[in-house]
């Protein structure tokens, strides 16, 4: 499986935990602790997969994906949202610039992570049931 995937994400257990579950599947992984360096890597390199938190320092989540969405070439990288409660208008706006899902972290148990990246890529859709607050 030579999937990359680029895990945007501040706090650093979160970060650390998805990033080991996904290597142990097989799945290259990259990582960026703030929204600058989330930017410039998602605009610079390739992904197959981005995992974007909202909740950024430097830039938000919702500017990355708008930035990305503008890229010619990054566009078609898709993005999926890692959420917290409450951010549910967030995601909507999310939904409208082209975001394929979004995981709620507090609801996420690594494993399940894994299993819907791994569906993720067989068919192209991201299923967000279990672990999300609405439907995609």
């Amino acid at each position: 499986m030579d999937k990359k995937i680029l895990i945007i994400e501040d706090e650093p257990f979160i970060l650390e935990t998805y990033s080991r579950e996904l290597e142990k599947t097989g799945y290259q992984i990259d990582t960026a602790v703030d929204g600058t360096s989330g930017l410039d890597k998602s605009l610079n390199q390739e992904y197959d997969l981005i995992l974007l938190d909202i909740m950024l320092p430097e830039m938000n989540g919702i500017d990355i994906l708008r930035e990305i969405k503008k890229n010619e070439k990054a566009s078609k990288t898709p993005v999926i949202l890692l959420t917290n409660l409450g951010q549910e208008s967030v995601v909507d706006e999310a939904f409208k610039l082209g975001a394929q899902g979004y995981i709620l972290k507090i609801n996420a148990l690594p494993t399940q992570l894994v299993k819907r990246v791994s569906e993720f890529f067989e068919t192209g859709k991201f299923n967000s049931e279990d672990i999300g607050f609405l439907e995609s």
